[in-house]
């Protein structure tokens, strides 16, 4: 009897095989979401929680979303909440989400003299209270047909459509998020996304502004990828969606979120370690390949350590070893390895003396001698200090051996000298 697997059993198991492969790193933050009603439908805090808890990671959140509410307007802005003021100053939250009137952004007068300098304002705030908290500003959704939206006597553009709306709110959010340089989180972005690819499940609620419990679902799902940098794709939590819609808006989420992750300002300030070395016999030259980084500490795995940016060094034992880059800012930091094996009988790098052969060098002078009481001279080679070879040169019968090196410009350089199936190496400032 042949088993017959459903299209949407194949979508199960397609989830769970996800779930399986993933990398275990359980994460926890602490997220602060200061909103209005688009955030309280269908508890979007909770909604974002409980996916982040699917894949083992923790939120630690409170939340201040009266409706209406708006950044900066007197009456009712987050600037003038006094809950809203004493969440802020209550934990050192890791991020802080603002979330605006949905129509400010598209209205000049409510734009320019609330949303701005409330942003900037609350932003002061929360850096005052922990400059290590990142603010994040969420990227709202239009209406459902575009259209002309007023407040009072103040009016937006007549829209197209949600399209049209959607690009003008875009356009003026990402300004926001670059005058804060602060990260934007783009559901309204991953909501155009949705609708362009034929609608295919229904974002808002009958009332054509606020989400649906799917729309509230694709926010968290952006939500979960901006705040943990992972893929919301294959977690299992669907909050009573069916499973094939949630895991076509997990995929929503993801393609927006990390197919331009610098648009959006993620991961804009936080240092990713990374580095590349040369080796050349015991010595490695190694070569800062981090981003966003200030501060940065190597061990080597020999108990050297060093915190200059492309450090050199040289070991004296022969064996495996592994060497660690730490690259950090004030909030944050990154770490990267590498090993490299070293097969080493002679002296370090640095000695003048092997045996009978010695390398002469006099600080700023202009020659290098190579003195040997019995031993032949095989080769000498000159590298620079970030390990790439600039001269060779064999040399055999040779007992004593003068270099002009007058040409070389200034710098670190690693003289070796080869002998006898020998090898000695020296550091030299030129």
């Amino acid at each position: 009897m042949k088993m017959q697997i459903s299209y949407y059993q194949a979508i199960l198991i397609l989830v769970v095989l996800m779930l399986v492969i993933r990398p275990i790193r359980a994460d926890s933050l602490k997220v602060l979401f200061l909103g209005n009603s688009h955030t309280f439908f269908n508890d979007l805090p909770q909604l974002t929680v409980d996916l982040a808890l699917s894949n083992g990671d923790t939120i630690i959140f409170d939340v201040n979303a009266p409706g209406g509410c708006t950044l900066g307007h007197p009456q009712n802005g987050h600037l003038y909440n006094s809950i809203s003021l004493a969440l802020i100053d209550s934990l050192d939250w890791d991020y802080i989400i603002l979330q605006e009137h949905s129509l400010f952004a598209i209205i000049d007068y409510y734009k320019d003299t609330y949303m701005y300098t409330g942003a900037k304002s609350l932003d002061s705030l929360i850096k005052l209270n922990n400059s290590c908290t990142e603010t994040v500003v969420q990227l709202i959704w239009g209406k459902k047909s575009g259209g002309q939206h007023c407040i009072n006597s103040y009016c937006s553009l007549e829209f197209d459509d949600f399209a049209h709306m959607q690009d003008s709110l875009t356009m003026e959010y990402l300004r926001l998020g670059d005058t804060l340089s602060c990260t934007v989180a783009p559901t309204g972005v991953a909501w155009k996304q949705s609708i362009l690819n034929g609608d295919p499940i229904e974002l808002f609620d009958p009332d054509e502004s606020h989400p649906s419990l799917a729309g509230t679902y694709l926010v968290a799902c952006v939500y979960y990828a901006v705040l943990f940098q992972k893929s919301p794709v294959g977690l299992l939590y669907t909050a009573g969606l069916n499973p094939t819609d949630a895991l076509y808006l997990q995929q929503i989420a993801d393609v927006v979120v990390f197919t331009n992750p610098s648009l959006w300002n993620i991961n804009g300030n936080i240092p990713i370690a990374g580095f590349e070395f040369t080796q050349i016999e015991n010595t490695v030259f190694c070569n800062d390949t981090s981003v966003n980084a200030d501060l940065y500490a190597w061990d080597f795995g020999d108990g050297a350590t060093y915190t200059i940016q492309n450090p050199v060094h040289s070991y004296t034992t022969t064996g495996t070893y592994i060497i660690t880059q730490e690259v950090s800012t004030l909030c944050h930091s990154d770490i990267a390895q590498d090993t490299v094996d070293i097969i080493w009988t002679d002296i370090p790098y640095n000695s003048q003396y092997e045996h009978d052969l010695r390398i002469v060098y006099e600080y700023n002078s202009d020659e290098i001698k190579v003195i040997s009481s019995s031993s032949q001279i095989q080769e000498i080679r000159i590298y620079r200090f970030d390990g790439r070879l600039i001269q060779s040169e064999k040399i055999n019968e040779l007992k004593t051996y003068s270099r002009d090196i007058s040409e070389l410009s200034r710098g670190l350089y690693l003289i070796s000298v080869h002998y006898d199936g020998k090898h000695v190496t020296r550091k030299i400032v030129h």
